[in-house]
């Protein structure tokens, strides 16, 4: 009995171990996208859908400290002067997102949606106040049509594909008993959803 519990447990280790993996290296590419921007030096701000779509999923620890490591690598690959400023706002959001969504709200796309926009906007306008408008004065408007409105809100329109890639993640994880589970779940919320 006590050798069935050590493979079962060394199983579901090596689930998460794999699941975390899969998640850095999201993050590592959503970070060289960012440095090399492929749109005519544009890019989305990617690390955002990242941070709270993994929140989503996982506990609030875990997903506060992946929170703080997106922000940071979002303020290193943006070039913001204040590094730790998108920290800050995404260790506040991700274990705020956690803890809802495990207790009060359904995981479901609709909730993601409203959880990152809600996030970016915030971001967005904390740093159009903080590191544009106290600079810049008057002439922070263009800075927010050139560079903030697109960013973040590509941050808003990138968290689709984003979202369906870290559940997608998070459900082949599962070991098979939890996955019916989840999907038996998923297809009940769907069903309520469309009567």
């Amino acid at each position: 009995m006590s050798r069935l519990f050590s493979k079962r447990s060394r199983k579901r280790a090596f689930r998460i171990f794999t699941r975390w993996f899969l998640y850095v290296v999201l993050l590592l590419w959503f970070y060289v996208c960012q440095c090399n921007p492929i749109i005519r030096g544009y890019c989305p701000l990617l690390l955002i859908p990242l941070a709270t779509a993994v929140a989503m999923w996982e506990g609030d620890l875990s997903s506060g400290i992946f929170g703080v490591i997106c922000g940071i690598m979002l303020d290193t690959a943006t070039g913001k002067n204040v590094v730790g400023f998108s920290a800050l706002w995404l260790l506040a959001a991700c274990p705020l997102i956690s803890l809802l969504t495990r207790f009060w709200v359904k995981k479901n796309f609709l909730s993601y949606f409203i959880f990152n926009t809600v996030t970016a906007i915030i971001m967005a306008a904390m740093d159009m106040l903080f590191l544009h408008w106290v600079w810049e004065g008057a002439e922070s408007v263009i800075s927010f049509q050139k560079s903030v409105l697109p960013a973040y809100g590509g941050a808003i329109l990138f968290s689709v594909p984003v979202y369906f890639l870290i559940r997608l993640i998070y459900i082949k994880s599962l070991p098979k008993e939890e996955r019916k589970l989840e999907e038996s779940a998923q297809s009940a919320e769907n069903a309520e959803e469309e009567s």
